[in-house]
Order: C-alpha cells, then structure tokens, then sequence
C-alpha cells in the first residue's frame, strides 16, 4: 500500500497498526521535583540545576565508583529473565556515588528527614486488583519499531501478525483511552535482548555494556530508571559527566516517549468518563492519594518535626501530578497519529471537582503510633494503611517495644509516666489523675471517636500550664505542637476549626487563654461529633472532617462555662508561690519524651492491654454521657485500675455545679415567689421587675447575658427560657404554657 492511499483510520485501528509511539517528544518542563508537587505545586524546578547537582556527586567518588563496578563479573554479557535480580550489597557511600539513596529506614526515622513519598514505599498499601490476573502490558519494543508510522508501506500480513504479537503483549486493561505501561522497563527488556545487559544495582539502577559507537566495548554504562528529576532516565559511562540517555535509547531502538516507562491516556472525543476514570485509577495506584472530605488528599511528613499531616490538592498540583505520572496523546489530525500533549484542563477540572471517588481509598485519618482498631479491638503496631479503620499510620514500629501485659508490667510503666509528672504541682490528686487522662487521650485520640478537651487552669502567670500542655502534646505526635488563639466569634471559630482539622492534627491548643470557653456551635460538636460538615472557605465544595484530634487549653483563672461544663475537663495547677516564674526544675520531661516517644507511648498501650488483659474491669463509678465508651474504657478505667483517683472527679463537679444551673434555680426560685404556678408572659415578668419589692427578680433575670443599655430584651430572655424549658433543678423546672393569647412560662414545683 502506498503512501497516497492511506487512508484515516479510527482509534482502533490506529492502535493495532501502530502501537504507542508518539511523533513528538514531551517538554522537559513536565519534569518534577517529587517534594514540590507535594507540597509546593506552583515552585519552578530547576531541572538543570539538578542535573549537574547529580552529575556532581558521581564525579566526586568516580575512583572508588568504578573500582567497585570492574570487581564485580563483567567478562561475558548476561541475560537476566528479570530487572528485578538481587541487588549488589553496597555500602551506604557506594550507593551515594552512584547517586542511589542509602537503605530506607521505616517510616518514623523521622530525624533523617524522610520524604512523604518515601514513607509510603515503606509502608504496605492494598490494592484492590491484587487478584486480578496480571497479564503482559504494552508492545514490546521490537514490535514498536515494526509499527513505528501509520503511513509506512506494510505487507498484506504484517497487520495481522502485528495484531497477534499484541495480542499476547498488551494487558487486558488496555482499550482506545488507557494503555497500561509494560511490566519492565522497555530499556532493560531492549537492552537483555542486545545481550549488553549485565546487572542490576538496586534502587532502580543498572550495569550495562558500553556499546555505543565510537565506545570502548569494555567499558560500562550505569543506567538509572526514570524519576521526577530524568523522565527518561539517565545514563552515565566512566569517567564522563555527560548523560548518554539519548543515544542510548537511539541505540536500542526506543523512542522517547517508550523510554518514560509511564501508562499512556489519550484523550478521545466522547470517552469524558473513561478519561477520567483512568486518570484516578493512576493516582490510585501510585499508592500516594485518597480522598478525605470530597477532596483529593496526599499524606506528607514535615521534614523538620517528622509529623505527618493531610495535604489537599488543588487543580495546578492534580495537574502536574498527573503529568507526571502518566504519558498523555491526544489526535493530530494533520499527522494523522497520536501526539503528546499535556493533561486536559477540562479532564482534570472535572476529576477535581467530584464529589466522590470509586477507586481512591477514603481516609479518616493518621495516626503516628500503633493504635486500636474500633472495629475488632485489635492494636495495630504496623505503619501504612488500614482498610478496616481506614486510617493511614506514619511511625518506626521498632521504636514501640510493648511489654507482654500484666499487672506488674503496667504497675512499671505507669511509674515510668509518672516520674515525668513530678516537678508538675497540681492542686489536688485527682487533677494529677486528670493529667494522666490527657495523656493516655494523646496516645489513643485516633482509635477513639468522642473525647473530652482538658483545660489547664492556674492562678497566675509562670505556673507551668503551656509546658503541660507541650508534655500531654508530646505523647501524640512528634515535633512542637502548633498554638493558636481560641475564637471570639462563631463564624471565626467556623473557619478556624474546619481549616485546622482538615489536616487531621494530632493536636490543637489554644494557649493563654484570656477569657472562658465560649460555646460556640462548632466548638461543643467538635467535642461530642465524630464528624463536622461545613462548606470549606474559598472552595465550593462541602467538607466532613473528623474530630479525632486532641483538644487542650491553658488559662489564668479562665475555664469551660455553660455547655463546655460537660465537655472539658479542666486540670487545676496551684504552685503555691507567689513568683513562681522566678522557680527552677531539675528536670526535662517535655524533652525526654520527644528524645524516646516510642518508649513512652509504648508504656501506656502497654497499661491498656494490661488492664484488658485482667478482663477490663470497671470501677463503679458515675458515667458520664458520651463519654462513657472508649474514652473511659481506655483513659479512665485503667487508672482506677491501678489505684488512682478518678480522674474525671473535677468533669463530674463542672456537671454537678453548673453556674448556669445555679442562676437558673435562682430565677425559678424568684420568678415562683412572685407568680406561683401561673403561666406569664415574658413582658409581663419584665414589666413585674419595675415595681416594689421586685428587685430580687430582676436581679436573678440579668445574672443572664440579656441586658443592653440598661434595660432587659424581651427577646434574649425568651430564649433562656426557651432554652430551659422542662429542666429539673432542685425542686423546680420552667413550663411552656399560654397567657392571653401568647406563649407564657410557669414555674412547676416538683
């Protein structure tokens, strides 16, 4: 068939006669720096910079490089079935020279500041498809260069045996918009078949035979696969700094676009909804994103502190993480091929903005230490993600030694927690216990639905109450804790809190406190939710973010009031000095836990298991409503347990000795004096404060916020009683009821 009879054919046909070969080549601007799309998705990469950088660091060691390279076997060329052969035992400095990263340690070495990327290589993720059969993918190189144009003059077989060869090549997966990319790297297939393969080095490196013309034939290429900062990999001979890639691949046969060893997308007219679907199907298996809150979310590890936290994407990110990570064509009609090109902005628009995900596993959230499963019990003490609680864990399970459980293991971690606590002068021992609580909620906050918030209370400045707090923080998590101011308003604490949860911090404190705990709406959900929803400032989009996140505050004579009462449980420091500021500790506790947190965190899980190990007895002590579950079965029971004091003794008195329920009983206790059972309205009672003998009244009414410029609002007041009504306190409790036509409120003694 000649040239002018070639005719345009459809996608299908294009992918039998011609495979995967692009005309044109990709921009290096698609090249990335793997902490930056994380991150930092709009900073610019210097990919040359790194390159030379790279280049660098194999030149300085090149002695010892290649002295170590001609000691291994190098006399005859060998053909492995696999680049997945046992690596060279290198020692860490080899490695280096060859520009390969040491061994990885496990996720939570967090002081050799481990990268988001590769604390998920380290961890086990699950792959729905793992019992899917896996089959060939992609046509083998030998084939593509067969197949290389459209418009080359064929035979009347070679189409059907090209289809044949495919047949057996390309995996299931592969239709008209989604090519999966070949189970090895087409370099290293290329590269057996011409027999210059020698041996792998780990870490995605290679030894190669130097067979370029015009090369020394006993000379070596060391061949690194493809990473964010080469697309198409690079290739090193000795004692030269130049990067060999491209004639290398020219050598083998393979085209540019081949030698990215990426799954290719074309993006075809009437095909939106497959387009889409693989494009999740890649962030899905690059094992790195999930979806959290209706948004597309990546976990990383701050590189200074080690704390993992919850990133959201945003389109320019999602856009160049999916450049990155897939190869996508779309049709030249005036090539009449396949062409690269960039990921489509309306593809990824859409992707973005859906409200749910069929392939990205939901998170709820991270933990940074082993944790309990809700849904069996079970402590888990591996890092990664959990289908079953669905939470995504960052820490070294080394580090978390847990003692087999008994009570005499329990009785000597608990003395391990407490000789941290004894330079801490709290003002009675149930506020000691209390402090244990927070602690033991530090450490289990993930595995638990509902928890109470403590609050650190102190009558003066210098007492200790922000180092309590960086003391409980530390058990939770690694690195300093952020502070921040309480909210003065609802709408801020609205979009303070959403902000500050969607990260799912292991803990918030709001530090120096200068008035009492305003209950405002999202703040008591925050307390007895597991879940908020609220729309998310500046996105159009809803969110539902978990709560599961350490509450603390600290304060000089400030606290919980009305609905807080219940819900904060408030520690009380007395340091019995008049300038204790100017006072000095001997020891270091908060430093001592961040130098050994797996220690110490270990001793609590190991208090738990103990406690559960003895049948999980419960002490016979008065339940608090909602937190009466896990709360209590893992931060209250097991301190009893071990002869503590309960130590929500000052949660029982807030309920107990409501100040609110005080004025309440006040006001009923007037408003029958002057009433009796009668049913009145509110502007009678009002108008009722103005005459003689009334003036107790009126003072019982503005012990409530409902006076403005001197006078009581009508308004404000009938939402107190609204907010009381049928509440029992003492022998009294306000009833709805009618008077001349209006709604009016009566006083029943009990």
């Amino acid at each position: 068939m000649s040239i002018q009879q070639t005719k345009i054919v459809d996608s299908t046909e294009l992918r039998e006669l011609m495979g995967f070969a692009s005309a044109t080549e990709n921009s290096a601007s698609n090249t990335l720096s793997t902490n930056n799309f994380d991150n930092e998705p709009n900073k610019d990469i210097d990919s040359n910079q790194t390159a030379s950088q790279t280049q660098q660091k194999i030149a300085s060691d090149a002695t010892e490089l290649w002295g170590m390279i001609e000691q291994s076997p190098t006399d005859k060329p060998t053909v492995h079935s696999s680049s997945n052969s046992p690596s060279l035992d290198l020692t860490a400095e080899q490695t280096y020279a060859l520009g390969l990263p040491p061994s990885p340690p496990l996720a939570d070495s967090f002081s050799e500041n481990i990268s988001v990327e590769e604390n998920l290589a380290l961890t086990p993720t699950v792959d729905p498809n793992a019992d899917e059969e896996k089959v060939e993918s992609e046509i083998s190189p030998i084939q593509d260069l067969q197949s290389r144009s459209v418009l080359a003059p064929v035979s009347e077989t070679e189409p059907a045996q090209l289809a044949s060869k495919k047949s057996n090549a390309v995996s299931e997966e592969a239709d008209d918009v989604f090519t999966p990319k070949a189970d090895e790297n087409p370099v290293i297939t290329k590269a057996k078949l011409t027999g210059i393969y020698l041996t792998p080095l780990g870490a995605g490196k290679h030894k190669l035979l130097n067979s370029l013309p015009g090369s020394d034939n006993n000379s070596l290429i060391i061949y690194s696969e493809p990473d964010e900062n080469n697309p198409t990999g690079s290739a090193y001979c000795q004692h030269e700094l130049t990067n060999k890639i491209k004639p290398l691949i020219e050598y083998l046969g393979i085209h540019k676009s081949e030698a990215k060893h990426k799954p290719v997308i074309r993006i075809v007219d009437g095909e939106l909804h497959n387009v889409i679907n693989a494009a999740e199907k890649e962030l899905f298996k690059s094992g790195r994103f999930f979806q959290f809150s209706c948004l597309i979310v990546s976990v990383t590890t701050d590189p200074k502190t080690g704390d993992p936290s919850i990133v959201p994407t945003n389109i320019p990110s999602l856009t160049r993480i999916l450049s990155h990570l897939v190869s996508w064509e779309k049709f030249n009609t005036r090539l009449r091929e396949f062409v690269d090109c960039d990921p489509s902005a309306r593809h990824i628009s859409i992707l973005y903005d859906s409200q749910s995900y069929a392939h990205l596993p939901n998170l709820k959230g991270i933990a940074r230490q082993p944790y309990f499963r809700e849904s069996d019990g079970k402590l888990i003490v591996e890092p990664g993600y959990d289908t079953d609680s669905q939470i995504f864990s960052v820490f070294d399970a080394r580090k978390f030694e847990i003692s087999e459980p008994s009570i005499e293991a329990a009785t000597v971690a608990l003395k391990l927690i407490k000789d941290l606590l004894f330079e801490f002068s709290f003002k009675a021992s149930h506020d000691e216990s209390a402090a244990l609580a927070a602690i033991f909620t530090a450490v289990v906050r993930p595995s638990i639905a509902f928890a109470p918030g403590f609050h650190i209370k102190a009558s003066t400045s210098g007492s200790g109450k922000s180092y309590l707090c960086d003391f409980i923080s530390a058990f939770a998590k690694p690195g300093d804790t952020k502070k921040v101011s309480y909210p003065v308003t609802s709408e801020e604490a609205t979009k303070a809190i959403l902000s500050l949860l969607i990260s799912s911090p292991a803990v918030i404190e709001f530090d120096d406190m200068t008035n009492d705990w305003i209950p405002h709406g999202i703040i008591n959900r925050m307390f007895t939710s597991e879940f908020i929803t609220d729309r998310i400032l500046g996105v159009s989009k809803t969110a539902t973010v978990s709560t599961r996140t350490l509450i603390l505050g600290s304060g000089n004579n400030v606290g919980p009031t009305r609905d807080l009462l219940r819900r904060v449980l408030t520690i009380n420091i007395d340091q019995r000095s008049s300038s204790p500021a100017t006072r000095s500790y001997s020891g270091t506790p908060v430093e001592d836990i961040r130098e050994d947190r797996g220690r110490y965190v270990a001793a609590v899980l190991t208090i738990i298991l103990a406690w559960k190990a003895a049948g999980s007895p419960r002490a016979d002590v008065e339940n608090i409503v909602t937190y009466g579950g896990a709360w209590a079965d893992f931060c209250r029971h097991p301190l009893i347990w071990l002869g503590l004091e309960d130590p929500a003794t000052a949660l029982l008195d807030q309920v107990k000795h409501d100040p609110d329920a005080d004025a309440l009983l006040a006001l009923m206790t007037e408003w029958h004096r002057v009433f009796g059972s009668n049913p009145t309205t509110v502007r009678k009672a009002i108008a009722s404060t103005q005459g003689f003998g009334n003036e107790s009244l009126r003072d019982a009414i503005c012990e409530f916020p409902v006076e403005e410029r001197g006078s009581i609002n009508a308004s404000k007041f009938g939402w107190i009683l609204k907010k009381n009504v049928n509440r029992i306190i003492g022998n009294f409790s306000f009833q709805q009821s009618t008077a001349d036509g209006r709604v009016a409120w009566m006083v029943v003694k009990m």
